[in-house]
């Protein structure tokens, strides 16, 4: 498969369908912080048909908090959020589950899309992970989870630059 990457470096890349992080920030909450970020989410028209079919679509949004260091990075918290989407063809809705067991439904897949990009994480970082005077890197990726996919559509899945609905790592600098 690696070969086949490497043959292929057009494959291996999202292209317009990649999630993209818009932005994230750090909340000052009491007793710490929480996390805040919109992600925007492109779907492919592979993607769409397959969700209009009765395929629930993943995504893992991991939340991290680093010290920067000379040679890598040192993770002082981190977080995984789940979100899921799915079409209801008898409803003619979309649903939407939550990290925190919630679901929503909604008429559009824009406002769906538009309810999973806002990501309020109200886990309580503790103040006393960060150090005042240092600097800290808030960042976040979301990633597709295939893993959630139908056994039959996984391969495809992998192979399939339609099915890259993932983002990069993006960061932010943190003043404490």
């Amino acid at each position: 498969m690696l070969l086949c990457l490497q043959i292929a470096p057009g494959i291996a890349e999202g292209g317009d369908y990649a999630a993209r992080i818009e932005y994230a920030e750090l909340q000052s909450a009491d007793r710490g912080y929480t996390v805040q970020a919109h992600i925007d989410y492109r779907l492919s028209p592979t993607a769409k048909e397959a969700l209009h079919k009765g395929v629930p679509l993943a995504w893992d949004v991991t939340i991290e908090l680093r010290e920067p260091g000379v040679l890598w990075d040192t993770v002082i918290h981190s977080r995984k959020l789940t979100y899921s989407l799915q079409f209801h063809a008898l409803l003619n809705q979309y649903a939407v589950q939550t990290p925190f067991d919630r679901s929503e439904m909604f008429l559009t897949l824009s406002a769906a899309t538009n309810f999973m990009a806002a990501v309020h994480d109200s886990t309580l970082i503790p103040a006393k992970l960060l150090t005042a005077g240092k600097p800290y890197l808030l960042a976040v990726k979301t990633q597709f989870n295939r893993e959630r996919l139908p056994i039959p559509l996984r391969p495809l899945a992998y192979l399939d630059n339609r099915w890259f609905l993932s983002s990069a790592w993006y960061t932010w600098p943190i003043q404490k």
